[in-house]
């Protein structure tokens, strides 16, 4: 995905006499006038307004990115005042997901604020008649060293604003930073803890309509009779709207944008009307005459391990090395669909007039709803103004556009501002689950304890497939850990079609893929009759390997770095009361490198993870308040994904529909999290999915070490009592 280069990214405007502004050509709500949306605004009154580029779902970007500009512009971080941008038009790095937001945007959000500071330098130089040598900034204002006299930046916005913009801003060296790696509260935190800060689903617009769109059941499927008469009863309610998704592009609007699902939109002055109204409709659904079902789709599994699939690595001879090593192991692992559950549940509002649309949305990816909504309506994408309003969660679900389309159909045809809201149950029968997938791995160790044979093998309904991407569907990437360090290794693909809907998740194919590497690695330290971390550690061999992956240095020693600090912090080693046991799982994704251990215990075949440990390495730390939450995060919804996660499909319909029957991790569920974080000068890694993957292998690992039993299978409930 490319990025904005650095004069795209810092173009000058003067919004007015008093202001400066760094940003880019877009709709604004501050600048309509001169069609300015500024990322940085200082106004006479010497007030620093920064905007936040990416949008924020709970992993703390909203604080992060304008820490970075503040930063580079030396301003005093208590007196910044940040809000959120909206969509950018022309920006291809405004969306939140795959852990990218800090690493792609790092040098683009400090040169914004470094450009602004350097042009302000010249401004206060020019004005004193002096060098830019004799100089310096601090606290929003610009000191002369030798005089000590100084102008604040209010002063100078107008000045600097006519300078051209440097090519090369000078950054900061690490050891001057003021703001970057000191912990900083989350600018809404006030608001959330006093229950004031405006979510999507809080929005209120002048006569505005509510609607409440009872859904097909079938994802592929449509209305066909409809019965109102009761739910016409339902105080509030004003009318009903057939939406057929076969009118608007059919499943897939766009490669990569799923389509909204087909139902009923019951029209009301409230969303209790319009939701009541929803459950009293008696609709007859037209649906294809071969329905889906998960347990069908897992013996398809089955028989597809038994082909020949599409190779993505193949290093030395596997199949001679494994017939030559003396212990193997050789197993087979199931991963279930996953879904997201995110606190605030998919919704959206709209106003259309004419070929004017203003959308305000939870979401993850505003250039993907401006381009859906513009292709489903038929209008030009620069006529879309995308509101971005903080998400009550997301996890990978909201980097789609199905929630937006119908809110923007319903309020054409209505002519007035509308809001569809979701159920929960729409939102778990109707998400875009984590894939399914069956895994089978050989591996073999030799006589000296290290594994010189790997063979693993994926079955799966690929998202990239069903969300129609160009490419290979594959689910296994031929950098997966721990590819780089085994001379015999083959990593195998095959594809199994379905129409169950498939998305982003949280690390998504990492999450099965560690699973399954984490466990077999694990399987074969106890059969070689080694302990495990030194297992791992026997595995990596050479720390000084270095492997370029997608970009960014793969460090060996890094690695073995974090996993000898999980066995300090874990007493690795020590003790444990019968029935107790510590299980490690290491893996590298999303541009860390991080190892786990979980300590559990097993009595009367009920489950507790006592404690969790967690070193992770994920470069430069930002915020360092905020990157432990996102790590608590990303371990708290492995526990929940491993120890309950399943969604099953019968006759093409999701069966779980609520938190009774598709459960999160509950406070009992949850253990002590101990973490350390190992900080660097290196670039920003990815931080908010690669905690999550290691997690359920260590917790299965920790099982086995407890009872001698393994796991092969998630989640954990069908075996222990959770």
């Amino acid at each position: 995905m490319p990025n904005l280069n650095r004069r795209e990214f810092v173009k000058l405007g003067v919004m007015s006499s008093t202001c400066l502004t760094l940003g880019i050509p877009v709709f604004s709500e501050q600048s309509s006038s001169s069609n300015l949306h500024p990322l940085i605004r200082i106004d006479e009154q010497g007030r620093i307004i920064i905007f936040a580029q990416n949008p924020e779902m709970g992993q703390g970007v909203k604080t992060s990115l304008p820490m970075l500009i503040a930063e580079e512009l030396d301003v005093d971080w208590e007196k910044v005042l940040v809000k959120q941008s909206n969509w950018l038009q022309g920006n291809d790095n405004q969306f939140s997901g795959g852990s990218l937001s800090i690493r792609i945007n790092f040098t683009a959000m400090r040169e914004a604020g470094a450009s602004a500071r350097a042009m302000l330098l010249q401004a206060a130089a020019n004005r004193w008649q002096v060098p830019v040598a004799e100089l310096d900034t601090a606290d929003a204002r610009v000191r002369h060293k030798k005089s000590g006299r100084y102008l604040s930046y209010a002063t100078l916005t107008m000045a600097a604003a006519r300078l051209p913009v440097p090519e090369k801003p000078a950054l900061k060296s690490n050891v001057d930073f003021n703001i970057i790696g000191k912990s900083v509260k989350d600018v809404d935190l006030d608001h959330i803890v006093k229950g004031a800060q405006e979510y999507s689903i809080d929005l209120k617009l002048p006569g505005m309509l509510y609607a409440v769109v009872r859904r097909c059941p079938y994802s592929d499927g449509q209305p066909a009779k409809v019965d109102s008469s009761d739910a016409s009863k339902v105080k509030g309610v004003l009318d009903f709207i057939k939406l057929r998704n076969d009118e608007y592009g059919g499943r897939i609007i766009l490669p990569n944008s799923p389509n909204f699902v087909s139902g009923i939109a019951v029209i009301a002055d409230n969303t209790w009307s319009a939701m009541q109204a929803a459950r009293m409709l008696k609709v007859e659904w037209e649906h294809a005459s071969t329905t889906e079902d998960s347990t069908d789709l897992m013996n398809q599994f089955e028989k597809a391990i038994n082909i020949d699939g599409e190779v993505r690595r193949n290093d030395g001879n596997i199949e001679q090395a494994l017939a030559s090593m003396p212990i193997s192991v050789d197993a087979h692992y199931r991963l279930p669909f996953l879904a997201h559950v995110p606190m605030e549940p998919m919704n959206c509002s709209a106003e259309v007039s004419g070929d004017k649309i203003v959308i305000w949305a939870p979401t993850q990816k505003p250039a993907g709803i401006a381009e859906a909504v513009a292709k489903a309506l038929d209008v030009a994408a620069e006529n879309i103004i995308v509101n971005v309003l903080r998400c009550g969660g997301a996890f990978g679900r909201r980097f789609y556009a199905d929630y937006a389309i119908d809110a923007a159909i319903l309020s054409r045809q209505l002519q007035k501002p509308v809001k569809v809201v979701w159920t929960r149950e729409d939102d778990i029968q109707h998400d875009y689950f984590r894939p399914a997938s069956l895994h089978h791995v050989r591996a073999a160790v030799n006589d000296l304890g290290r594994i010189t044979a790997w063979h693993h093998k994926v079955v799966s309904h690929a998202r990239s497939a069903y969300l129609e991407r160009d490419g290979s569907p594959a689910e296994i990437d031929n950098y997966e850990f721990p590819a780089a360090f085994i001379p015999n290794l083959q990593y195998e693909y095959v594809h199994v079609s379905s129409r169950i809907p498939l998305g982003q998740w949280r690390a998504v194919e990492h999450s099965s893929n560690v699973f399954v590497a984490a466990s077999m690695i694990d399987e074969l330290a106890h059969k070689a009759e080694t302990d495990p971390l030194q297992f791992l550690l026997r595995l990596i061999g050479n720390e000084q390997y270095v492997q370029v992956i997608e970009g960014f240095r793969f460090d060996a020693s890094r690695l073995v770095k974090v996993i000898k600090k999980v066995g300090e912090i874990s007493s690795w080693g020590t003790t444990l009361p019968k029935g107790h046991g510590r299980g490690v799982a290491a893996s590298y994704n999303q541009g860390a490198w991080v190892a786990e251990v979980a300590e559990v215990s097993v009595e009367n075949n009920i489950l507790k993870i006592n404690s969790f440990y967690t070193a992770i390495d994920c470069g430069l730390v930002i915020n360092p308040s905020a990157a432990l939450a996102q790590i608590e995060g990303a371990i708290t919804e492995g526990i929940g994904s491993a120890l309950n996660g399943e969604i099953t499909v019968k006759g093409g319909i999701v069966e779980q529909s609520n938190f009774h029957d598709y459960q999160i991790a509950t406070m009992t569920q949850v253990p002590d999290i101990n973490i350390e974080i190992i900080n660097s000068e290196d670039a920003p890694r990815g931080l908010g999915e690669p905690p999550l993957p290691p997690v359920a292998p260590a917790i299965c690992n920790a099982i086995f070490a407890a009872t001698g039993k393994r796991i092969r299978e998630l989640p954990l409930k069908k075996v222990f009592v959770v």
